[in-house]
């Protein structure tokens, strides 16, 4: 059986606005953001287990990136 996941779509100034929202959405209800710019997808707000497995599938480690002084 295939699951299927709830996916909006927003321009990124709109999601700017509601920053937080679209945070809950991701973090408390499993649900993804497109982020569009000029009518393209640019980007995509995940739940952070679903970018854990995403790494996993993909069997890729995450670095952290070197903080500026």
């Amino acid at each position: 059986m295939t699951a299927t996941r709830t996916e909006h779509r927003d321009k990124i100034a709109d999601a700017r606005n509601v920053l937080g929202e679209v945070i809950a959405r991701a973090r408390f209800a499993g649900e993804t953001t497109v982020l569009m710019n000029r009518g393209k997808e640019a980007a995509v707000i995940v739940p952070f287990d679903f970018y854990e497995r995403a790494l996993e599938a993909l069997g890729e480690t995450a670095v952290p990136a070197a903080t500026k002084s």
